[in-house]
């Protein structure tokens, strides 16, 4: 009978990040049709099949991930596995800057920012009047939603978005002007005093 009890090479890892999404490939050679088990610097896992011919595999992180070791380890058809190969990821890349849309849909005189960063990232927003607000990406999406603490005078918004690495994008800048007539006061007058020196209020 033939018995395979030798765990297979380790296999190779090479790490790149060229879509600059934060989100790390991991990509080498293997033993031919081995399962290639990618752990992640935060401990999560992937596993991609290489190739049947050459040993080829590629596989990209699904989650932002923060500095750290990636490991690999293939193990064959026989259920054999090969000591794990160790690559170190060190993201020094800026995140791409955020979009910024704004809106004042409730005519408060404070408005709205929104748009898209980096999954996971930290967005800051800074308002016309120099105040900042801070809120963290959608960890799937990206998607991001702020709005203003206090009412703002016309003029810029942007947003910065930085990192799990502490990296920080360019800043995006969009003009806000207020053109909407603020919401009627109510007014209700009184007279409690009775000298004929009504009160509004």
């Amino acid at each position: 009978p033939y018995a395979d009890t030798q765990a297979p090479v380790a296999p190779t890892v090479t790490v790149s990040e060229a879509d600059n999404d934060g989100k790390p490939t991991a990509s080498g050679v293997a033993e031919p049709g081995s399962t290639v088990t990618v752990t992640w610097p935060d401990g999560t896992t992937s596993t991609v099949t290489a190739d049947p011919t050459t040993g080829a595999y590629t596989v990209e992180s699904p989650t932002v991930q923060t500095n750290g070791n990636i490991t690999a380890t293939a193990t064959d058809v026989n259920g054999n596995t090969s000591t794990l190969t160790t690559a170190p990821y060190a993201d020094t890349q800026a995140p791409v800057a955020p979009t910024v849309t704004v809106s004042e849909a409730d005519n408060d005189g404070k408005p709205t920012a929104s748009g898209v960063a980096e999954p996971g990232s930290t967005v800051t927003v800074t308002w016309p009047d120099g105040t900042t607000s801070t809120v963290t990406a959608d960890p799937t999406t990206g998607a991001y939603t702020v709005e203003s603490p206090t009412v703002q005078t016309n003029g810029n918004i942007t947003a910065t978005a930085t990192d799990v690495n502490g990296n920080t994008s360019t800043p995006t800048t969009a003009p806000y002007a207020d053109t909407q007539a603020p919401v009627a006061p109510t007014v209700t007058v009184s007279e409690a005093d009775n000298d004929g020196k009504p009160t509004a209020s």
